[in-house]
């Protein structure tokens, strides 16, 4: 009997041992801990996110401190309710007004679980992760820019910045246009050409380096005033039946006729118009045009930049749109030159706008040729100014074979008609960015 109690304390107490050891409730793993943040620089205020996970013991607390030395600063500390496994915490670090030196610092984040482990303390999990504390944004020095623009029209500005600096922009209004740069001895030379829409009141450059830190400097213009046109356009059931239709998804071309051309006119445009955009802003620092871009020859002028047009179906006002290009009409398939040297970065058919080349000129330009019938060129290939890429027609949404021909800077349109100037493009743009378009000639020569 002694013996037969024995065996069954062993058999106990290897089932207790085999429920510390294994049973969830015990389980061993601390905490998994990231931080969702790119770089190792904190700025002026820098936003954290810490991600946590724990199975299945489940999430207990957590702490945040920021270190120095032999100094520290508590940022956060949370304890959570039963039952979170997993959870983020958000952090902002404002160093300057904590006191902290810049230079370097760590971040130490400590979390614990549920477990009953060591005696019902938990899992700890401590990570340290280290960063340079710099909070003194970039000097940057403003050398030339375009003072008088016109509306719908372009700029352009020169910069210098110490060399921490890492992007820039032209901000105007809700518009960003990109800034390159060209590392130049102990400073970095800048350039970006920009737009100003209707109405402009003002543009900023807005210079980063990697801790997020910002410089902000007023870019003054004066900006001179274009007339708009307005337009009214005769909208008829043939057109509906014969543009609109086409362009609607299987499921939504039985709809009513305002509505399918409201479908688009609107929506459809706002997807096009986006694809554009995205796809135009995708341009390299190296500027490859050389002098004016050339219009299409023969060609007459049916339509301008910025034309405000207003639909009209059966007498009743039913639509409207801004027009992103100019229109040029000479016979049926004209071929298309390339306005100027370049890549091509697209060649296909975008809604409306039917067959689309788009040619990358550097430094933000793109020209854009639409409603083409067969496209001579691919994505990648390098062209050269008056070389035929295309012929006009009248593909997409077009009411007539015409080409439409736009600029984008950084993704957004600008007045084609400026760019056909060969005055105002040495006056206005050529002059104010010499010195990089020189800078990258000679980096092209040494590489």
């Amino acid at each position: 009997m002694r013996r037969l109690m024995g065996i069954i304390a062993v058999v106990l107490l290897i089932g207790i041992v085999v429920i510390v050891l294994f049973a969830p409730p015990f389980e061993r793993r601390p905490p998994r801990i990231e931080l969702a943040h790119v770089g190792k620089f904190l700025g002026a205020s820098t936003r954290l996110t810490v991600r946590l996970a724990d199975r299945p013991a489940g999430l207990k607390r957590v702490s945040v401190l920021l270190k120095q030395g032999k100094r520290e600063w508590g940022l956060c500390s949370r304890t959570f309710p039963t039952g979170v496994y997993e959870a983020r915490v958000s952090v902002t670090v404002k160093p300057k007004a904590m006191g902290v030196k810049e230079g370097h610092a760590a971040l130490v984040i400590t979390a614990c679980d549920r477990s009953l482990w060591h005696l019902r303390k938990g899992n700890t999990r401590t990570v340290r992760f280290p960063f340079t504390v710099d909070f003194t944004p970039p000097t940057v020095q403003i050398l030339n820019s375009t003072r008088a623009i016109y509306e719908t029209g372009a700029g352009a500005v020169l910069f210098a910045t110490s060399k921490d600096a890492v992007k820039a922009r032209v901000q105007v209004g809700g518009l960003s246009f990109k800034a390159y740069p060209k590392k130049e001895g102990d400073r970095v030379l800048w350039a970006a050409l920009f737009g100003v829409p209707p109405h402009a009141i003002g543009a900023s450059l807005v210079v980063e380096d990697q801790a997020g830190n910002r410089r902000v400097l007023a870019l003054p213009f004066h900006l001179l005033h274009r007339r708009l046109v307005r337009k009214t356009i005769v909208v008829t059931d043939a057109f509906i039946q014969q543009k609109i239709r086409p362009l609607l998804p299987p499921e939504s071309r039985r709809l009513p006729p305002v509505q399918a051309f409201k479908a688009v006119n609107e929506k459809l445009r706002r997807e096009n118009e986006g694809f554009i955009s995205s796809v135009a802003s995708r341009s390299s620092g190296d500027p490859q045009w050389r002098g004016a871009f050339i219009q299409m020859r023969r060609s007459k002028v049916t339509a301008t930049f910025w034309d405000q047009r207003t639909y009209l179906y059966r007498g009743k006002v039913v639509s409207h749109s801004i027009h992103l290009g100019y229109d040029l009409a000479s016979v049926a398939h004209a071929p298309v030159p390339a306005a100027n040297s370049g890549r091509v970065i697209f060649a296909g058919f975008v809604g409306i706008y039917g067959n689309v080349i788009l040619i990358d000129h550097g430094l933000g330009l793109v020209s854009l040729y639409a409603h083409l019938s067969r496209m001579n060129v691919r994505p990648g290939e390098e062209v050269e100014k008056g070389e035929v890429i295309g012929y006009t027609d009248s593909t997409g949404l077009a009411n007539g074979d015409h080409l439409h021909f736009g600029i984008f800077l950084s993704g957004h349109p600008v007045n084609p008609l400026e760019w056909w100037d060969k005055r105002w493009l040495r006056g206005r743009i050529a002059s104010i960015i010499l010195p990089y378009i020189r800078e990258c000639h000679v980096q092209d020569h040494r590489s």
